[in-house]
């Protein structure tokens, strides 16, 4: 298991948990489980899903202020 306080802030859970309906808690969960991605910046996410207008193989995605990418399974 990762230690999440290493890759997100708190802060950053909080934002992104009211755009994708989740409780941070919930979070937390996935990305432990690998679930949910977090990219450190937009450019690491375009290498891996490639820079399209619609991503099939993720329910959502969101880009924070300062470039951190979350993805939402589906």
């Amino acid at each position: 298991m990762k230690n999440i306080a290493n890759v997100v802030h708190i802060g950053e859970l909080i934002a992104v948990s009211k755009v994708f309906q989740l409780n941070p808690f919930r979070m937390v969960t996935l990305i432990e489980d690998g679930l949910m991605e977090v990219f450190q910046d937009k450019e690491s996410f375009i290498d891996k899903y490639g820079n399209k207008d619609i991503y099939d193989e993720l329910d959502d995605w969101c880009e924070l202020n300062n470039g951190k990418v979350f993805t939402k399974p589906k």
